[in-house]
């Protein structure tokens, strides 16, 4: 498979360093067959200067150079400075997704995942997650240390695959809200 140069030009000078670092272990262009390896991977880890094992010395702030990767299936992005989703939309094979310690408001453009069955969000800004009731493949979804006063967009659908929410301590979820959950969806509520 040959990737056009043209795609890592217009990518961002953050995305470049990022690639750079984590991947091409290297600053010049990348060739061809290099570019191809990274379409063709399924699993990237982008891990910010303030994370544990940190595989970056800078923070990203955005997105935007992933949304090409279309065989992703497990995304790292943590310990960064990133605010949207959205950019990810395209990304329909992940299965996994970490993007936990950053500063996601909304994961808006999330619900078209459905094949999503590992979903870390947690310590990020979050103040909704209706987004999530289309994904009813999911096992494990950590939303813990977010702004959530709701747990709305989970369903009794997803009582049969989700086996692990972890979603206190969120200072504005009631615990009447966390009873909802357990009674009427059967889904336990855990914290840490």
């Amino acid at each position: 498979m040959l990737i056009d140069a043209g795609w890592w030009r217009q990518l961002s000078q953050p995305w470049k360093n990022a690639f750079a670092e984590v991947f091409f272990k290297h600053t010049s262009e990348p060739t061809s067959e290099e570019l191809a390896r990274l379409f063709a991977s399924p699993a990237l880890r982008f891990a910010g200067p303030e994370a544990p094992h940190a595989n970056m010395s800078f923070a990203l702030t955005d997105l935007s150079g992933i949304k090409d990767l279309v065989n992703l299936q497990v995304l790292v992005v943590i310990f960064h400075e990133v605010e949207r989703v959205d950019e990810l939309v395209p990304l329909v094979n992940l299965k996994a997704l970490f993007l936990h310690n950053n500063r996601i408001r909304t994961i808006s453009g999330l619900a078209l995942h459905g094949k999503l069955e590992q979903l870390f969000l947690q310590h990020n800004a979050i103040e909704s997650i209706r987004e999530v009731e289309t994904l009813t493949s999911l096992r494990e979804l950590y939303i813990h240390a977010n702004r959530l006063t709701s747990l709305e967009g989970l369903t009794e659908a997803h009582s049969d695959c989700l086996k692990r929410l972890v979603c206190l301590p969120n200072e504005g979820l009631k615990q009447k809200e966390i009873i909802r959950v357990e009674r009427e969806l059967f889904i336990r509520c855990h914290g840490l």
